[in-house]
């Protein structure tokens, strides 16, 4: 029951009570090391190593003051959360719109190497060749070997890979909006409704229904 009436006030503090910036700052930082979150990181922070960093800020049990370990201690944080990997710990839009804001795409490395360019559709190749004066070769490779050679002493991004969300991916993301709004919960690794059949009836949990049949026997 203390702990009930400990999460009610910590509420309630947190909605109406006054709060310095930097006090939010690592508070936010703190509710990133709780024993309830978990995260799959894209740098393989674990879950000790985000309860170490809060470890920095709470010495003696009290959030320190000090908004430069505050700054440094987000950086980290940050780190192990955002990720914009192709698996498990993709963030979503969230981290493409923080690498936007903090211009993440300006440290994006050359992508004209023939490891990166051969992921491209041949369509999107030669697309990105003639946007950089390129001329498209018969052959794909003979169009990599050209873009690696224009730029062997300059930096090559392609479009699609910068931060900033396109009209397209917006309005995708709003789409799934609607869509979890409409449907319900939806299982945020395999993208299906997470509700039971098709008449949306949830599966009942484990226990549920040998509970059901202690209420009958005891009925």
């Amino acid at each position: 029951m203390i702990g009930d009436l400990r999460t009610d006030a910590l509420h309630q503090a947190l909605a109406d009570m006054p709060i310095e910036d930097d006090t939010l700052l690592g508070l936010l930082i703190l509710a990133f090391g709780g024993d309830n979150v978990s995260v799959d990181s894209g740098s393989d922070l674990r879950g000790d190593d985000r309860q170490a960093i809060c470890r920095e800020l709470t010495e003696g049990g009290v959030l320190t003051a000090d908004l430069d370990l505050l700054r440094r201690t987000a950086r980290k944080m940050l780190i192990g959360v955002l990720s914009c990997r192709e698996n498990r710990s993709q963030s979503g839009p969230f981290a493409r719109i923080a690498g936007e804001t903090i211009g993440a795409s300006l440290r994006l490395p050359n992508m004209a190497t023939d490891e990166f360019l051969a992921c491209l559709s041949r369509g999107a190749l030669e697309t990105a060749a003639r946007a950089e004066g390129v001329n498209a070769a018969p052959r794909a490779k003979d169009t990599r070997a050209r873009m690696v050679t224009r730029f062997k002493d300059g930096t090559f991004v392609y479009p699609g890979a910068l931060f900033r969300l396109t009209p397209e991916e917006l309005a995708a993301a709003a789409e799934r909006r609607h869509g979890r709004s409409a449907a319900g919960w939806i299982n945020p690794v395999t993208g299906e409704d997470g509700e039971g059949g098709e008449d949306g009836s949830a599966e009942p949990e484990a226990g549920d229904e040998d509970a059901a049949g202690f209420e009958r026997e005891a009925a």
